[in-house]
């Protein structure tokens, strides 16, 4: 999140905005995007300067009063059934004041966080560590299936294919037809009458 901006630098906007200059020219000069210009001369016109303050008061939601009593009516009922989630409690406090506006169940669930009824949730994806790769020759394999590959001639073979992690070389690899009895069906063709063996 970007710095605010100085107040006397607000101030100095406004001021050299009254004597003439242009919105462009003072954001050049100050170094601020001119949507931030074109802010402070407004509110420094319709506020004066109280217009310039930052409102950070503004921001998020607003707090429920302490006083209201739906707000203490799901505390209660929260504290007396910590099992209960917030649509159930939504629906007890509507079934007991069928005429109440409610807000949303949403809104149950950070009034539960304000009050420190909910427990933080533990994390549960856990760093993953980096797989150590080999350094040197020889130090680590990689060994892949190939299995039932069609050839050109419409048969198909099995075979490992081998590879050196460090530099990548490949082992030249035997191919072996499939025997008969490992072959089992297919799905769409449980004879395997149509494969070509």
């Amino acid at each position: 999140m970007p710095a605010p901006i100085p107040m006397a630098i607000r101030q100095s906007v406004t001021e050299r905005h009254k004597k003439g200059e242009s919105i462009s020219s003072l954001a050049r000069s100050f170094k601020i995007s001119r949507g931030s210009v074109h802010a402070f001369i407004k509110r420094g016109a319709s506020e004066g300067a109280d217009g310039l303050h930052t409102k950070y008061g503004n921001c998020g939601k607003a707090r429920t009063s302490e006083d209201d009593f739906i707000f203490r009516a799901v505390r209660c009922l929260r504290a007396w059934h910590p099992s209960w989630g917030a649509e159930k409690i939504r629906a007890e406090v509507h079934r007991k004041r069928p005429g109440s506006e409610l807000p949303h169940y949403r809104t149950f669930t950070r009034w539960f966080h304000w009050n420190g009824q909910i427990e933080p949730r533990l994390k549960t994806n856990l760093p993953k560590t980096k797989p150590k790769r080999a350094k040197r020759l020889h130090e680590g394999w990689q060994v892949d299936a190939k299995e039932e590959m069609a050839i050109a001639d419409g048969s198909r073979h099995c075979w490992l294919n081998i590879t050196d992690e460090y530099s990548g070389t490949v082992i030249d690899p035997p191919v072996f037809p499939q025997k008969e009895d490992q072959r089992g069906p297919r799905p769409g063709n449980p004879a395997g009458a149509d494969l070509g063996f």
